[in-house]
């Protein structure tokens, strides 16, 4: 986890095409005090890597964030309002020209209620 005690997994589930993970942010973290002082916002950033690192554990494999196709902050996630975050990762494989292995990525972040964030990346994997 690069920034520890930010969130921890409560729930981990494999779909057919992809995994589930429901996560339980930590409203108090320092990262707060700097984005932003008297409204703390998760930031985008760490959204991203939240969803890289759920692929990470999930694939036992270690990744490099290459292209982000498309990044949609569709609402801001406010963690002492949304504490409980799911995180919705579909992915394929996919041979590039350069015979690197890429991980098609396709995330949905959102509570029960709305959906905050929507992204398409690709990520390689490390040797």
């Amino acid at each position: 986890m690069l920034i520890k005690e930010f969130y921890k997994t409560i729930n981990l589930t494999s779909e057919e095409t992809g995994i589930k993970a429901t996560i339980e942010l930590n409203p108090n973290h320092e990262v707060y005090k700097g984005h932003f002082p008297g409204q703390a916002v998760v930031p985008g950033v760490i959204q991203l890597q939240i969803v890289k690192e759920i692929l990470e554990n999930h694939l036992s494999k270690n990744l490099f964030m290459g292209n982000l196709n498309q990044v949609k902050y569709l609402r801001p996630i406010i963690p002492n309002q949304n504490q409980t975050i799911i995180f919705k990762i579909n992915y394929s494989w996919e041979e590039s020209k350069t015979l690197k292995t890429t991980v098609v990525v396709s995330a949905l972040i959102s509570s029960k209620e709305q959906i905050f964030t929507k992204a398409k990346i690709n990520f390689s994997i490390l040797f």
